[in-house]
């Protein structure tokens, strides 16, 4: 796995802005295909996106049915799957014999023995851990942010194969405290990088791209 700090832009919902995402710089591109949620996008739309630019494509899914999100994965060409929700690790098995994916499972990042928890549990089934900040009434995507501090360094609790994705509240005026706290290989933001909702400034997702890496380089440090 490179050691060169990734960046993740989010809830995508046009064309256009995946194509500046993609120019300043970022590795990935994220879209809501579960459907309900204010950035949500029909999988047409994600198509499109994900046959327009040349970064990597994620298709973020909160508990759909397994038919559901198979449909959905193929119908938006996305290469990435982030799982939020409730799923179990058999739907996860069953899941990634159905497409050539990569799964990346969201944990909800409260304490860090539970983060601990989380990563022996899921690191043996997936290929990225994601830490989302923690709310009540959503699965994700609020802009939480969550104790960086007090979670710290997770390196010595990975086997090195999964990837660290950290998102939660990140802009690009506190990414690079994320990352010297979290030491991740992604980071991933959202709201962060938007004038309004759903539509993402240029100006601001080119800042915390620069802003992120200049700080550091993931994983390993410079």
């Amino acid at each position: 796995m490179s050691t060169k700090l990734r960046v993740k832009i989010c809830g995508l919902m046009a064309v256009t802005d995946a194509i500046q995402a993609e120019s300043v710089g970022a590795n990935y591109g994220g879209m809501i295909l579960s459907q309900g949620f204010s950035r949500s996008i029909p999988p047409e739309t994600g198509r499109e996106i994900s046959s327009t630019v040349g970064i990597s494509t994620v298709g973020v899914l909160v508990e759909e049915e397994l038919e559901v999100a198979e449909s959905l994965a193929n119908a938006a060409k996305v290469s990435v799957l982030q799982l939020h929700g409730k799923e179990t690790l058999a739907y996860v098995k069953e899941l990634s014999k159905r497409g050539d994916w990569t799964i990346w499972k969201v944990i909800v990042a409260r304490c860090r023995a539970e983060i601990c928890c989380a990563l022996e549990l899921w690191e043996p089934f997936v290929d990225g851990i994601v830490l989302d900040g923690w709310n009540p009434s959503f699965p994700g995507g609020t802009g939480t942010k969550f104790a960086w501090e007090e979670i710290g360094r997770l390196r010595d609790e990975f086997s090195g194969n999964v990837e660290l994705v950290v998102a939660g509240g990140l802009n690009p005026s506190n990414v690079g405290d994320a990352i010297k706290h979290l030491d991740p290989d992604t980071v991933d933001v959202s709201s962060g990088v938007e004038s309004r909702l759903g539509e993402k400034s240029r100006e601001l997702m080119e800042s915390f791209v620069v802003n992120a890496r200049s700080t550091g380089c993931g994983k390993n440090g410079l």
